[in-house]
């Protein structure tokens, strides 16, 4: 047998010593960290700017929670509502003691640096588009789709007419690429698809085969039908209800 030194002793000591220290040093528990501010979206399913949202949520797997306001109803113009949003519409978007109006703000704000082009030529392009959307592309619901949904028959031809000329430049340029930016899915298209693909209610679309082709594409990507189906279901019923 080996014999242990006085010197050895007192190393094992120390090492003892040492690790009961470190043990009681530590916590039973570590703490918990506080939860993220939870992020909510109040819309509607029949929104087109809440649907541009909520498909990109459904696209990136977005930790966000969906509301449902109750526009017939007028739960948009609640006191509640409207201390925190003082416009009083949808879409809106609160996470913690933040909130966002306006659905490119909000869109902007979840994405972050998804989906935005590398080239500065196509940058450009997506800031353009951004431009054409609310001075152009809106039209579609304003000057055709709600007229229609509310039963005032006498603007819609006239709002067709208003349109005419975009759906005519659109369905060019998707017969060119394969998106709005290229042929690269980017924010552009999720603003774009549900402005466009409403106007299939009213058989607007048959003349653009590119824009329906177009469609169709879309239909393939992540979160895109579902929310045109809960959409197209909902305008109908309105629609016949009007009739």
């Amino acid at each position: 047998m080996g014999c242990t030194s006085s010197t050895d002793n007192k190393k094992a000591a120390t090492a003892t010593a040492t690790a009961k220290a470190a043990a009681k040093a530590v916590p039973e528990a570590l703490p918990v960290a506080e939860d993220k501010a939870k992020a909510v979206l109040h819309g509607h399913p029949l929104s087109q700017p809440c649907r541009s949202i909520q498909w990109y949520i459904a696209y990136a797997g977005k930790d966000v929670e969906v509301r449902d306001v109750d526009l017939m109803k007028g739960a948009q113009k609640a006191p509640e509502y409207v201390k925190k949003f003082p416009a009083g519409q949808v879409p809106a978007f609160e996470e913690g003691t933040f909130y966002l109006e306006e659905s490119l703000a909000i869109l902007s704000y979840i994405a972050g640096s998804d989906l935005k082009p590398v080239s500065q030529k196509d940058v450009i392009l997506l800031d353009q588009y951004f431009g054409r959307h609310y001075a152009q592309v809106r039209k579609f619901s304003t000057k055709v789709i709600i007229p229609a949904l509310l039963g005032d028959k006498e603007t819609v031809p006239e709002g067709i007419e208003t349109i005419t000329p975009l759906l005519e430049d659109y369905n060019k340029l998707l017969g060119e690429q394969k998106f709005i930016v290229g042929d690269k899915l980017t924010l552009a298209d999720f603003l774009f698809a549900p402005e466009v693909d409403q106007l299939q209610i009213m058989d607007i679309l048959d003349k653009y085969p590119n824009i329906l082709a177009y469609i169709k594409r879309l239909s393939e990507i992540k979160g895109y039908s579902e929310g045109w189906t809960k959409a197209k279901d909902i305008a109908e019923q309105l629609k016949a209800s009007r009739q």
